[in-house]
């Protein structure tokens, strides 16, 4: 391992492939240290992803729950005016 890819290395940048990283574990004693990274429960960034998508999910969810309860509320009030004009031509004409 070259002194340049070290210092990457240590510096943390995400370019470093994972065997560079493997072998300073394995070197250092701590290569047991890979299967806690990569267990889902200590992945911090798939958890902060998931629980973002469960957010806009939730906030589709209303969104959508909104709409459609405004579109029915729509249909609703077109269907009354249509249903009084059909009542008030039953009723017979008085007069004449």
């Amino acid at each position: 391992m070259s002194v340049p890819t070290l210092l990457r290395l240590e510096a943390g940048e995400p370019g470093v492939s994972l065997g560079v990283l493997a072998t300073a574990l394995w070197l250092i004693g701590r290569d047991a240290a890979l299967g806690a990274l990569a267990t889902p429960k200590e992945d911090r960034g798939a958890l902060e992803l998931d629980v973002r998508q469960a957010e806009t999910l939730g906030k589709e969810r209303v969104r959508a729950t909104a709409q459609a309860k405004l579109k029915r509320a729509t249909q609703r009030q077109s269907q009354k005016p249509d249903a009084a004009r059909a009542h008030e031509t039953e009723k017979p004409v008085q007069g004449s």
